[in-house]
């Protein structure tokens, strides 16, 4: 049985016939003892590629291919990476993207499709004169959470705009043991390198801020 409906899957064939670039979703999962939700994520995303040509799904064996797994900053399934050709845009899902995490998953498609994040000009300033070191951004949300795919979206595409940032959707309650590591108690929260918290779903300008390390102030001159 089909999870997009036939009036949905024509609102996904317009989106997707924006992409200018070939997408590959590399899907992390095992031959045995996968969980229920990995089979959930492989048919999404099977029908994602159902619906255009440019969109590829690739399968890897998280058990056997551990050195992969380990490249891409995977470390459980079902988890998504998704390429443009072969560049990593450094956009990941962890867990099934169902519910309304359908159209975060849609919008990464799109955005590793292009070539633009989608920032404001400004926030792109902010984020090339602020980011110096790695970034690592998890958005933990949930399929029922309305406002979820805002935050997710907006960390992929920082994640998009510069190198040095990756952003990872996880999703809560199939990941209890992270949740209860980063004290998730609602969603959207964004964890910003295992420390910085983020609660709710902020506007560009104020999650921007949020993310990015506070400027140095130089001390003035005598």
């Amino acid at each position: 049985m089909a999870l997009i409906s036939e009036q949905d899957r024509q609102l996904v064939a317009a989106r997707l016939a924006t992409l200018s670039s070939p997408v590959r979703l590399l899907f992390f999962t095992q031959t045995i003892g996968a969980p229920e939700s990995t089979l959930i994520a492989r048919q999404i995303i099977d029908e994602i590629a159902s619906i255009s040509d440019k969109v590829t799904v690739e399968e890897v064996n998280f058990v056997l291919e551990k050195e992969r797994a380990a490249q891409y900053g995977v470390a459980d399934i079902p988890g998504i990476v998704l390429l443009r050709g072969d560049e990593d845009t450094r956009m990941r899902f962890l867990g099934a993207p169902a519910g309304y995490e359908f159209a975060s998953l849609l919008e990464a498609v799109v955005l590793a499709g292009s070539t633009d994040s989608g920032l404001s000009a400004e926030s792109r300033r902010q984020i090339a004169e602020g980011v110096k070191e790695r970034l690592e951004l998890l958005v933990f949300v949930t399929p029922t959470c309305p406002h979820c795919p805002r935050a997710v979206t907006l960390a992929h595409r920082m994640a998009v705009e510069h190198p040095l940032i990756t952003a990872t959707c996880v999703e809560a309650t199939e990941f209890m043991d992270l949740s209860r590591q980063y004290r998730v108690n609602g969603v959207p929260k964004t964890v910003v390198n295992s420390t910085g918290e983020i609660l709710g779903a902020l506007p560009e300008d104020q999650f921007v801020a949020a993310v990015l390390p506070p400027p140095v102030e130089t001390p003035p001159t005598a």
